[in-house]
């Protein structure tokens, strides 16, 4: 597992730098709830490496992924040089096998963030009224834990949220599918409109195609009641011609709120 995990992080990483603006995208959070609210997301997390060029069956390795997003307290803070009412939110990513417990993360596979964010930055979309997600989460500061390290303070104003915390990203285009829909989850049926998303890039070397179908829905504590995600990424040399492109790997993710309450409790100590 330890083998297979650090090769999807390092892929991920790649991808951000390879790719990425700055500023990445911050879907799973389109709205605050009541202090003390938490949801926790369940799905799978799927890599597959395509070997057809070796004549081998393609390798698949797949792991459960636990998204857990809490609010843990709330203050006034100076933000762009205004005191403003804050919120602290915690985010643990766990991907990792089945286990007793509910999933074993390992000694890699477990991230805490915490976060203070400014509650009026959390709108869903552009300031414009433009349907597309804000394309970042603004903070004030914030700190993480990943795996069994210390705790580290964020460097910057903001949190990224792809690739590390969740496969959403901006994308170049996001349209609404179709009407809002009912949804039976676990903790109930909602009502949520689904969101088709694409975003394509290449360099010389490398050709990646991000799709993604979002459901949003006001009757879930953060505004997103499940979502997928589909990455594929293709190779050639740089001197070939485009027409070289072969596909190389996918990424699959497949995510849906699974718990909720409001008792939520921070994990990590006071900052």
């Amino acid at each position: 597992m330890t083998r297979w995990f650090t090769t999807a992080v390092v892929l991920l990483g790649f991808l951000s730098v390879a790719f990425e603006r700055p500023a990445s995208a911050q879907g799973v959070i389109w709205k605050l709830p009541e202090d003390g609210t938490w949801v926790r997301y369940e799905g799978t997390y799927k890599q597959i490496e395509t070997r057809a060029s070796s004549g081998q069956a393609d390798l698949e390795i797949e792991w459960i992924q636990h998204l857990t997003i809490k609010s843990v307290g709330k203050q006034e803070a100076e933000y762009e040089g205004k005191m403003v009412p804050c919120r602290w939110l915690e985010i643990k990513i766990q991907t990792g096998k089945k286990s007793e417990a509910g999933i074993n993360p390992g000694p890699v596979g477990q991230t805490i963030y915490k976060v203070l964010l400014p509650e009026h930055r959390v709108v869903g979309k552009l300031e414009d009224e433009e349907t597309i997600p804000v394309s970042y989460l603004s903070i004030v500061k914030g700190f993480r834990k990943e795996g069994a390290k210390e705790v580290e303070q964020l460097k910057g104003s903001v949190l990224q949220i792809y690739p590390k915390i969740a496969l959403i990203r901006h994308y170049t285009t996001l349209e609404k599918d179709g009407d809002a829909e009912n949804l039976d989850l676990t903790t109930g049926a909602v009502t949520a409109q689904k969101w088709k998303g694409k975003h394509e890039a290449e360099n010389l070397e490398n050709h990646t195609i991000q799709e993604a179908e979002l459901w949003r829905s006001d009757d879930t504590p953060y505004g997103l009641a499940q979502w997928s995600v589909k990455i594929t990424m293709e190779r050639k040399n740089d001197k070939e011609p485009r027409s070289s492109f072969k596909q190389v790997c996918q990424t699959l993710v497949e995510m849906k709120q699974l718990e909720t309450g409001t008792d939520a409790k921070s994990e990590l100590e006071s900052q």
